[in-house]
């Protein structure tokens, strides 16, 4: 992998190149379609320029392909779904809060 997309053509200047730790650590918010406009279109420039990043993202996208698939005709308990969901609420408000 490439620290970043510095020889990538069209990269742009320094603050517009996305490293691969910053892409792999979004990959899945990429994937589930969470990232603005601007983001989005970073991510998708440093996969289209770093073939190990690429690789990782068809991994990704495969492995989430096949637990929609194996799993889609099962529900989460009721339970699991709040205590889930109060998790990420603390997450955020932490987040916030730092």
């Amino acid at each position: 992998m490439s620290d970043t997309t510095a020889g990538a053509p069209g990269a742009g200047n320094e603050a517009s190149r996305t490293d691969c730790s910053e892409a792999l650590l979004r990959v899945y918010e990429y994937l589930d379609g969470e990232l603005g406009p601007d983001e989005c279109a970073k991510i998708q420039a440093h996969l289209d320029e770093c073939g190990p990043c690429l690789k990782e993202y068809d991994l990704d996208t495969t492995l989430k392909s096949l637990i929609k698939r194996s799993c889609d005709c099962e529900q989460a308990p009721e339970a699991l779904r709040m205590t889930i969901m109060s998790r990420i609420s603390m997450t955020v408000i932490q987040v916030d809060r730092g």
